[in-house]
């Protein structure tokens, strides 16, 4: 059976603005400079590699446990809106394809949200936070639990696609995430997207 990848920040559910502000936040908190200043300003630094983005603040490797610890009690998905069409789309995929979501945050906080919205039956695997930005082993460890070797990998990244491409993915790009659209242009998916209600057609495009 054929499956198909989610990132979930900036893919499925709109968190950006939650996360931009948390980001000010941790500056305010340990008196560091955070160099942007608003939503937009966010989507033009943001390194998916989020480790970059702490020692680019003037924080070390270090305090990065700590750091992440901060962000992630900070963290709360439910006021957030998952993208249009979202719901509809997991179900129809789910007729057809496994479904995963392979991400930085940590699964039980992914699982938690999912299941607010009656969504937890139509993901079949969630690959969450192991400390680390990397997802090139994610994706192929995912793989290998769903018994897949045809899928798709969806991102709002350049680190997305390029993680997609390193296991031999074909990738869809959604530009309406995390970083702005020229940036995910730049990594040159499959196909790209400006809106979460174009991803299923560019799914099954992908996987026919």
């Amino acid at each position: 059976m054929k499956a198909v990848l989610f990132d979930w920040d900036g893919v499925l559910i709109d968190s950006a603005n939650m996360y931009y502000q948390l980001y000010c936040q941790l500056a305010q908190k340990f008196s560091k400079v955070l160099p942007i200043h608003n939503i937009d300003e966010f989507r033009e630094w943001y390194d998916p590699a989020w480790e970059n983005n702490y020692l680019a603040m003037g924080f070390t490797r270090e305090d990065l446990p700590a750091i992440a610890d901060f962000i992630h009690q900070g963290v709360d998905y439910a006021p957030l809106h998952l993208f249009p069409g979202v719901c509809s789309l997991l179900a129809s995929l789910h007729r057809d394809f496994r479904i995963a979501i392979v991400s930085t945050t940590p699964k039980e906080i992914i699982s938690e949200r999912l299941k607010s919205d009656s969504l937890q039956g139509y993901i079949d695997y969630i690959t969450g936070n192991d400390g680390v930005s990397e997802k090139i082993s994610k994706i192929s460890h995912t793989l290998q639990i769903l018994g897949c070797r045809e899928a798709v990998m969806i991102g709002d990244t350049p680190l997305d696609i390029a993680s997609g491409q390193a296991n031999n993915l074909p990738t869809v790009g959604a530009t309406y995430g995390w970083v702005c659209a020229d940036r995910v242009r730049q990594a040159h998916p499959t196909i790209a997207v400006d809106s979460s209600l174009h991803l299923e057609e560019a799914i099954r495009s992908l996987l026919k």
